[in-house]
C-alpha cells in the first residue's frame, strides 16, 4: 500500500506541471503580440515555445493564472518531498528499535 502513496505524490507534482505547460501553450498561441487596452492586455511577457519565442501581453487574469499555477506546483513538490523525508512510521504491535 505504501507504493501507490509514493505514485499519487509523484502523480499530483508532474500533474502540476502538465498544468502550467498547457497554460504557457495557451498563453503562447492566444495571447495578442501588441497591446490590447481594451481588453486590459497590456503586461508584456516573454515566452519561449519550443525553438519560438516572443513577447506577448497578458491580462492580470493570465498573470494570475500564469502564478497560481506555479504556487500550485510548488505546493505539489514540496508535498512529495516532505511526505517522501517523513520518518517511517511503526505498523501497529510492532515493537520500536533502541
Amino acid at each position: 500500500m505504501q507504493t501507490f502513496d509514493d505514485v499519487k505524490r509523484v502523480l499530483a507534482s508532474v500533474a502540476a506541471l502538465a498544468l502550467f505547460a498547457l497554460n504557457d501553450i495557451r498563453m503562447f498561441y492566444s495571447l495578442p503580440r501588441a497591446p490590447d487596452p481594451g481588453n486590459g492586455q497590456t503586461h508584456a511577457l516573454g515566452l519561449q515555445f519550443l525553438d519560438s519565442a516572443g513577447g506577448f501581453y497578458a491580462s492580470i487574469f493570465d498573470l494570475a493564472l500564469r502564478w497560481g499555477l506555479m504556487g500550485l506546483i510548488l505546493a505539489a513538490c514540496v508535498w512529495a518531498i516532505a511526505e517522501t523525508l517523513q520518518p517511517a512510521q511503526n505498523a501497529p504491535g510492532q515493537k520500536q528499535r533502541q
